[in-house]
């Protein structure tokens, strides 16, 4: 299966989408969980799910297409900006994978639209490599990062690694840094702007941030331990394999294969103000980690990899099944 992914063909995107489908598919078969209720959303996030409500197919669909489209990107931003020595869709196909392995990943919640966005700011912070002029790109990744914490406003601790990433991009200077943060202050402004006019006012900021706090340490279900593990050993694997890969990368490939281990780091660290607990915030690793997960594959001998991919496309669909047609 991995052979149809190591080549940047032009139906890819589609393919990534029946392999995220593919994924999902046992969840058509069951009653789909409540939707965003383990996470405190912010504004848009809370916008967002109360429009889906109880739709079915909504729920079970839109996360396939979100994460589909995160994977997408990172496929682009790997290619445009020299993370890999090979055209390859591997971190998308990782990105959508890891998303997979988590039973509770599979809810349709605020941080599916907070990744999507995640993953774009990475994209223009990208774009500000050998730029003289980068206000546009700088305020572009900022703009997305608000965003997305406008959705989860945890992914405001994301910022750190946004600024180192800057600071690695370009020489640092104050107008940069201004530049990125305006991005992200605009998009405040007109999402509270618009709580006002529509008259939800009293209590928003409060309510906006609420979820920050210290990291609440619950019960985690048995169905949950086999995707936990397994992206636990994912995480150490890309730790150990992410010398190979730098070595073989131009400067500028270096220089973004950094800014996703920053956004891994601090998004590790993020989960320590996570008041609710692990699951399912534990998403935000999975864009950084799905990326450097697919290109340390690359590295692997086929057969290897392949043999690995199979035993981590078990433990995603796995448990599913066992939930909805063996317990």
């Amino acid at each position: 299966m991995l052979s149809l992914f190591r080549t940047n063909q032009a139906f890819a995107g589609l393919l990534l989408f029946f392999y995220a489908l593919l994924l999902q598919l046992p969840a058509f078969f069951g009653t789909p969980d409540v939707v965003g209720t383990e996470v405190i959303n912010g504004v848009a996030g809370r916008l967002v799910i109360d429009w889906v409500g109880e739709q079915r197919w909504l729920v079970l669909l839109l996360p396939v297409v979100l994460v589909t489209l995160q994977g997408i990107i990172a496929n682009v931003l790997v290619t445009r900006h020299r993370l890999s020595r090979k055209v390859t869709q591997f971190p998308g196909l990782f990105i959508v994978l890891c998303w997979a392995l988590v039973p509770a990943f599979r809810e349709l919640q605020a941080l599916h639209f907070a990744n999507l966005c995640l993953m774009l700011g990475l994209l223009s912070l990208a774009r500000v490599y050998k730029k003289d002029e980068a206000a546009v790109a700088l305020f572009n990744a900022g703009a997305w990062l608000g965003v997305a914490s406008l959705f989860v406003p945890l992914y405001l601790c994301l910022l750190p690694a946004f600024i180192i990433g800057m600071g690695v991009l370009r020489r640092p200077d104050t107008r940069s840094f201004l530049q990125m943060l305006v991005g992200g202050g605009v998009m405040y402004f007109l999402a509270f702007m618009l709580v006002y006019l529509f008259g939800n006012w009293d209590g928003a900021i409060g309510r906006h941030f609420s979820g920050f706090g210290l990291l609440s340490l619950s019960g985690v279900d048995s169905q949950f331990l086999p995707g936990l593990i397994a992206l636990a050993i994912l995480l150490l694997f890309a730790i150990v394999s992410y010398g190979q890969e730098v070595q073989l990368l131009n400067i500028e490939g270096k220089k973004n294969a950094g800014i996703v281990s920053w956004v891994l780091f601090f998004g590790a660290l993020s989960l320590l103000l996570s008041s609710t607990g692990l699951l399912p915030f534990l998403q935000v690793l999975v864009c950084p980690l799905g990326l450097l997960v697919g290109l340390g594959f690359i590295l692997l001998p086929k057969g290897r990899a392949e043999f690995l991919h199979l035993i981590l496309f078990v433990a995603a669909v796995g448990p599913l099944l066992w939930t909805r047609f063996g317990g």
